[in-house]
């Protein structure tokens, strides 16, 4: 690529876009985990799977420069590993990559990698890990 993906800190920075590149100055592992739509139509679920599929499989980043490697026009979750939930959707188009936050359509709330979107459509998303409760 030509040019830089992120523009380093400055005016024009976004408090998103300086903390994914704190994310990666601490040596982090960034999970880019790929958001596939279900539309409301008969064979929608089939669509999504499909797509699913096309988009490939979640992705860890170890540097800035990986967001190269997440595909052309496609959102995605991104956090730390070591974390269990974000706000944060990238997405590449072209040599640019933005962030942002996905909202509800109808309430307009933010809408979090573990938000319930996808119960009415036959999936759940991943269980929080459990920790083990102590007998004591």
């Amino acid at each position: 690529m030509s040019h830089h993906i992120i523009h380093p800190h400055g005016p024009h920075a976004s408090s998103m876009q300086v903390e994914v590149l704190l994310w990666f100055a601490a040596c982090h592992d960034v999970l880019w985990i790929p958001i596939v739509e279900v539309g409301n139509e008969p064979d929608a679920v089939v669509e999504a799977l499909a797509k699913a599929e096309a988009f490939g499989r979640p992705s860890v980043l170890q540097g800035v420069e990986d967001l190269a490697r997440i595909p052309d026009g496609v959102r995605g979750w991104v956090f730390p590993a070591h974390l269990d939930d974000t706000y944060t959707v990238a997405q590449r188009i072209g040599d640019e990559v933005s962030f942002g936050t996905l909202r509800h359509p109808v309430t307009g709330e933010a809408i979090s990698y573990r938000t319930d979107t996808e119960s009415a459509v036959g999936f759940a998303p991943p269980p929080l890990a459990v920790e083990p409760q102590s007998a004591v």
